[in-house]
C-alpha cells in the first residue's frame, strides 16, 4: 500500500504541520517512518514550487529585454509581489493541471492511534489526513 497525494495538498501549511509532528514525543519507528515520508513530500513540495514558479514566469508581462514588469497603483507606486498576467485562460489551465498532480509515495499510511497523541489541532491534522488511516 502506499500514499497518494495531490498537489493541491501540499503547500508550506502542510509542510509546518508535519513539522508539528516530528517536534512530539512519538514511538520511535513511527517517527523514523515520518521522517522519511517527510524526506520524500518535501522534494515533492521542492519541485511544485519551482513549476509554480515556471508558470509564474512564463504567462508573467515582460519588457522587451525579458524582465517582468511589476504593476503599478493608481498613484503609480509599484505593487510589491504582484504581476500581471498575460493569458489568464492559460495560466489558469496549467496551474489547475499541475494541482491536480498526484505522487505516489511507498510507505503505508500511519495508524494514528499509533501515534499516541495526548492533544492535537484539528488544523493540523485535516492538512495531514492523506497520511493516516
Amino acid at each position: 500500500m502506499s500514499i497518494i497525494i495531490k498537489n493541491s495538498q501540499l503547500g508550506s501549511e502542510t509542510m509546518e504541520s508535519l513539522n508539528k509532528l516530528t517536534d512530539l514525543d512519538i514511538n520511535a519507528a513511527i517517527a523514523f517512518k515520518l521522517t522519511r515520508i517527510i524526506k520524500e513530500i518535501s522534494s515533492i513540495v521542492e519541485d511544485k514550487v519551482k513549476m509554480e514558479r515556471r508558470i509564474l514566469d512564463k504567462y508573467s508581462e515582460k519588457d522587451e529585454e525579458g524582465n517582468v514588469i511589476s504593476p503599478k497603483d493608481e498613484q503609480g507606486n509599484l505593487i510589491q509581489g504582484a504581476v500581471n498576467i498575460t493569458d489568464m485562460d492559460g495560466f489558469s489551465s496549467e496551474m489547475r493541471d499541475l494541482m491536480e498532480v498526484e505522487s505516489k509515495i511507498l510507505y503505508e499510511r500511519i495508524n494514528f492511534e499509533d501515534l499516541n497523541l495526548k492533544t492535537a489541532k484539528v488544523k493540523d491534522l485535516m492538512k495531514l489526513e492523506f497520511l493516516f488511516n
